[in-house]
C-alpha cells in the first residue's frame, strides 16, 4: 500500500516532468515553404529575397532551401546563403542542386545557421557556382528557420531524399 506522501511525490514530479517538457517545445519555428523566384546575376553577382525574421537563439536549427527548377537544366548548382540585409553572411553557403522543374523535385537542404542569423531579419541570397557571363532563372522555396535541429554527425547541413 502507497503511503498518501510517497504518491503527492510522484503525482508532483509528474506533473513538473509534464510542464518542462512542455516547455521545451518550439513554437517559434515552422516547417514552411517561402516561394522564391530569381534571375542569377553574371559573375556571381548577389540576389537575395525580402528578409524574414529568424526567432530562434540556437545556431543548429537549420533553414531550409530547395531548388526546383533551374533554367541551366537538371542537376545544375546554385549557391545559396543566408545574411542579413547589410550583406553580412550569416551561415554557411550550401551548393544546391536544381531538380527536373516539377515543385516536388529537387531535395531539401537544411542548413545551420551563425550566431549571428540567431534573433535577427535574415534574407536568402544566391549566386551562380562558377564565374560566368550568362545569368538564369531559378524556383524553388525555403524557410528561415524550420525547428529541424542539425544531426550531431553533421558539421553545417543535411540534404533529405526527395520530396521529404
Amino acid at each position: 500500500m502507497m503511503k498518501k506522501g510517497k504518491g503527492r511525490v510522484i503525482a508532483l514530479g509528474t506533473i513538473l516532468a509534464c510542464s518542462i517538457e512542455l516547455g521545451t517545445l518550439s513554437v517559434e519555428a515552422g516547417n514552411e515553404n517561402s516561394v522564391y523566384t530569381f534571375k542569377i546575376k553574371k559573375e556571381q553577382g548577389n540576389e537575395y529575397t525580402r528578409t524574414k525574421y529568424r526567432q530562434t537563439t540556437t545556431e543548429r536549427n537549420t533553414w531550409k532551401v530547395r531548388m526546383y527548377h533551374s533554367q541551366e537544366g537538371t542537376n545544375t548548382y546554385t549557391t545559396y546563403w543566408l545574411e542579413r540585409s547589410d550583406g553580412t553572411n550569416v551561415s554557411p553557403a550550401a551548393k544546391v542542386t536544381a531538380g527536373s522543374g516539377g515543385e516536388k523535385s529537387g531535395r531539401n537542404h537544411y542548413v545551420k545557421g551563425n550566431a549571428g542569423a540567431n534573433a535577427a531579419k535574415v534574407r536568402l541570397t544566391a549566386e551562380n557556382n562558377n564565374y560566368s557571363s550568362s545569368t538564369y532563372t531559378v524556383d524553388g522555396y525555403w524557410d528561415e528557420e524550420t525547428g529541424r535541429i542539425l544531426p550531431g554527425q553533421y558539421k553545417t547541413y543535411y540534404i533529405t531524399e526527395y520530396n521529404k
